[in-house]
């Protein structure tokens, strides 16, 4: 559905250099003219200021000033700024209006300007809030869509990437599959994106790039690292040789070695039997004396450890009196409060008994007139006094009485927890001196130890182990070890040493062996990395081509929508990101390069293609008419600023004459 936006009429009271002024346009085409500083470009930034609170460069009323400013350069106070804007949308009329108004102070503070309000009206109906204004501008118009198909010069300003936003928004997007067909290359691409960001998959392209990169600069490192730790080649077959050779030798001095043991085996075995029975009586005699030392002190410990047992039992019972007697302290300092607390309580109780009504000041003074209270009122008023202490008073002592209850309650319990405690006490200490008398018996009847070493020396058993000792370590001293010869023994660490060492000398042969294969594999690493670089190198590429495919054909149909201007788009690196370079063109001209006729014409080709794309159209106004001679023809309502020697503003609708505002 298209909406067609005419600007009927502007109200324009105290907005910066303008005290009052009401411009009404009619027909397509308005031209407002005059001399520099007349106040035509204040009639555009009075309309932006209504509907957006901004001016036309895009500064927002608090960073420019609405006030109107006396010839001192002083803001004229007192006054009310106010734009009205009168629309006809589709042909319905509606108004908003903004307003910028003073707020001043109050009593002492009232000549004191304290800031400033503004208030918003649609349809001359005040609004509550700036947000429900700006949501009744914006279901009209949108801000950005109003930007763009207000002013020639808006979209040519606007950043390369918000250009192509708004291009892109026109034209619709192009799908990938559309741009993938027919083409085996990009439809393999889009399979294995499966769904995916183009912009995320180039990146993680980027990420495995950039690992296989390290992974290859690695590499000959890791190969130069092997190859330092190869060890020389030596000839592998003699180092054998000379192996097997002194193995042979080293079996037949070993063979030696064990015939000659084999001699002396018996006797190692013999002695051996010996010294197993020298063991048993050993052990056999040190358990008989064990035994002997214990019955010979059986008597005596057994009683020393009934005597242990009592003592213990009498320091056990010790602490537990201990420790009763301090809970029988601490009871008494309880109760010692709590009398305390009872003598403060009967003395309260006494106070409280003998106090009398007295009458406070002024209580017979009528609170209102501070007239004495009339005779019966004061009798009234005594008798209320009297019933409210009574009463009071009757229900302090109630509650002392209780609360005295309470403490000869917690009295009588405290004395009768104090005397259980004493009881424990008295049990305590008949139970001590019990225990007492019992460990001194046990003392009195304890038996005196035997000599266990006279005990010993007359065992006839143990005396008998004894000698059968001697005599076994007798037979172990007649005999002796047959030594091996020194000799072969010498040889055979000799030949021991040597097959070591040419076996180390062989065990580089493995190191090479595995060193070499350990090259192999990382040359074949490298060749599968630079296939792997190589694949993703490829899979970038066509990302690249396919990017380009479809940004020529978006380019395409951008620029089927004009009939002035062409776009071109380029991608360019800026601080390690992509930044889209989009370049307007004027009949094959950079639009920079373009004189002031183009640049307006380019800016109107644009404001048609939007409004066509968009089905709205809204009034263009140009700044600076002068500098162009003819426009193209538009969807929209055009008001022209342009500069003149008329020294008052000038308005001239479509088909009628200047006259002045």
């Amino acid at each position: 559905m298209k909406t067609e936006i005419l600007l009927k009429k502007l109200e324009i009271s105290n907005f910066k250099g303008l005290r009052s002024l009401v411009v009404s346009f009619n027909g397509k085409e308005t031209v407002i003219q005059g001399d520099n500083g007349t106040g035509k470009t204040t009639i555009l930034d009075a309309f932006l200021w209504c509907l957006f609170g901004k001016d036309h460069t895009d500064r927002s009323d608090s960073n420019f000033s609405i006030k109107t400013w006396d010839e001192e350069h002083k803001p004229i106070l007192h006054l009310d700024h106010e734009v009205k804007a009168t629309l006809l949308v589709n042909g319905d009329e509606v108004s908003l209006k903004r307003c910028y108004r003073e707020r001043w102070g109050t009593g002492k503070n009232a000549d004191k300007l304290m800031n400033h309000f503004t208030e918003y009206y649609k349809n001359d109906v005040k609004l509550d809030t700036k947000t429900s204004y700006d949501a009744e501008v914006s279901s009209i118009i949108p801000e950005g869509i109003f930007k763009m198909i207000t002013s020639p010069t808006y979209f040519p300003r606007l950043s390369g990437e918000d250009q192509k936003e708004m291009l892109l928004r026109m034209v619709g997007d192009v799908t990938d599959a559309d741009i993938a067909a027919g083409n085996k290359d990009f439809l393999e691409l889009l399979k294995t994106l499966n769904g995916s960001s183009m912009i995320q998959f180039k990146k993680e392209i980027t990420s495995k790039k950039r690992a296989i990169n390290e992974e290859l600069n690695g590499i000959p490192e890791r190969i130069d690292e092997v190859n330092r730790s190869i060890p020389e080649e030596e000839d592998w077959k003699a180092l054998e040789d000379e192996l097997n050779d002194k193995k042979s030798k080293l079996s037949v001095i070993e063979k030696q070695i064990a015939d000659r043991s084999n001699l002396v085996k018996a006797e190692y075995e013999a002695r051996a039997e010996i010294q197993r029975k020298i063991g048993d009586k050993k052990i056999k005699r040190t358990n008989l004396e064990n035994s002997i030392r214990a019955k010979a002190t059986e008597a005596n410990n057994k009683g020393l450890s009934a005597i242990r047992d009592l003592e213990w039992k009498i320091s056990s019972h010790e602490s537990s009196k201990d420790n009763i007697s301090k809970q029988v302290e601490a009871w008494n300092l309880k109760l010692s409060d709590l009398n305390f607390e009872i003598v403060l309580m009967r003395a309260e109780y006494r106070d409280e008994y003998v106090k009398e009504l007295t009458y406070p000041e002024g209580a017979f003074v009528c609170p209102t007139c501070k007239r004495p209270l009339e005779p019966e009122d004061i009798e009234a008023k005594q008798e209320e006094l009297l019933k409210n202490f009574n009463l009071e008073k009757s229900n302090k002592l109630k509650a002392i009485q209780e609360k005295g209850k309470r403490l000869n309650d917690d009295l009588e319990r405290l004395h009768k927890e104090k005397n259980e405690l004493l009881q424990k006490v008295d049990a305590e200490e008949s139970e001590i001196l019990s225990l007492q008398e019992q460990k001194k018996s046990q003392e009195d009847s304890l038996p005196d130890a035997q000599n266990a070493d006279d005990l010993i020396n007359n065992n006839p058993e143990w005396g008998l182990l004894g000698r059968e000792i001697s005599d076994l370590e007798s037979k172990l001293s007649d005999g002796m070890w047959e030594k091996e010869d020194g000799a072969l023994t010498n040889d055979k660490h000799v030949l021991s040493d040597a097959i070591d060492g040419i076996k180390s000398r062989l065990s580089k042969k493995d190191i090479i062996t595995r060193a070499n294969q350990r090259i192999q594999q990382l040359e074949e690493q490298k060749v599968t990395a630079n296939q792997a670089l190589a694949d993703l190198e490829h899979t970038e590429y066509t990302i690249t081509e396919f990017q380009k495919s479809k940004d020529e054909e978006l380019t395409k149909r951008i620029n089927g929508l004009f009939k002035l201007v062409s776009f071109t788009f380029a991608s360019e690196q800026l601080n390690g990101k992509d930044r889209i370079n989009c370049t307007l063109w004027v009949n094959n001209a950079p639009y920079a390069d373009a004189n002031s006729a183009g640049k307006m014409n380019a800016g109107l080709d644009i404001i048609n293609a939007i409004c066509s794309v968009e089905g709205i159209t809204a009034p263009i106004f140009i700044d600076n008419r002068e500098s162009t001679n003819e426009l193209i023809p538009t969807l929209s309502q055009i008001i022209n600023l342009r500069v003149s020697d008329d020294k008052q503003m000038m308005i001239k609708s479509s088909g009628s004459e200047f006259v002045e505002l």
